[in-house]
């Protein structure tokens, strides 16, 4: 069931408050929100940057998301401004991807081996790795953004994730987010536990 347009304002006006709130704790420019179009599978709320304006575009199932998870992904999406490593990551994520993937091509085409084609299957998982390698920095980032607005990471971190069981199998191998495990012992631990 679809909200009225009047609920959808009320929910991204509260939204756009947290984020506010947030920037100006950390004294950062609060960026513009934007919300994402609805999509089969959800985008990961995330900033980008473009001509100079920065932009935080959420997914809509966050508009009504429990405010502790809101803070959470907000945090996090300033994280990318606050830190230089989350980009690093990125960058790093990227460069290691093309180079696998000029090595699979080499490999098809000097191996002939009638299996290689299954072999680009390994792009994926290590693709999820890099991704949850980087939001892992957002979230570290994020975490002392969240301390500096007054919200302790690590309650923040259990009310958003507690009830949320880690993936397993391959649900955990293509995840390109953290364990929710993961993200309350790395609040809990205050400290960085991104490698």
């Amino acid at each position: 069931m679809r909200m009225s347009t009047h609920e959808d304002a009320a929910e991204v006006w509260l939204l756009r408050d947290r984020l506010r709130m947030l920037a100006e704790a950390s004294e950062l420019p609060v960026p513009e929100l934007a919300v994402d179009q609805p999509r089969k599978e959800e985008r990961v709320a995330h900033g980008r940057e473009t001509d100079g304006e920065r932009t935080v575009v959420v997914p809509p199932s966050l508009l009504t998301a429990d405010p502790a998870r809101q803070l959470w992904y907000l945090a996090a999406c300033l994280g990318r401004w606050v830190s230089p490593e989350p980009r690093r990551r990125r960058r790093l994520g990227g460069l290691l991807l093309a180079l696998l993937l000029v090595v699979y091509v080499v490999l098809l085409f000097t191996v002939r081996a009638p299996w290689m084609w299954i072999t680009v299957l390994l792009l994926y998982p290590v693709s999820a790795w890099t991704l949850r390698w980087e939001r892992r920095a957002m979230d570290d980032a994020g975490r002392s953004i969240l301390a500096a607005a007054g919200h302790p990471p690590a309650a923040v971190a259990r009310a958003a994730f507690g009830d949320e069981p880690d993936p397993t199998g391959w649900k955990a191998l293509i995840s390109g987010e953290p364990a929710p495990s993961r993200r309350i012992r790395a609040a809990q631990a205050g400290g960085d536990r991104s490698t």
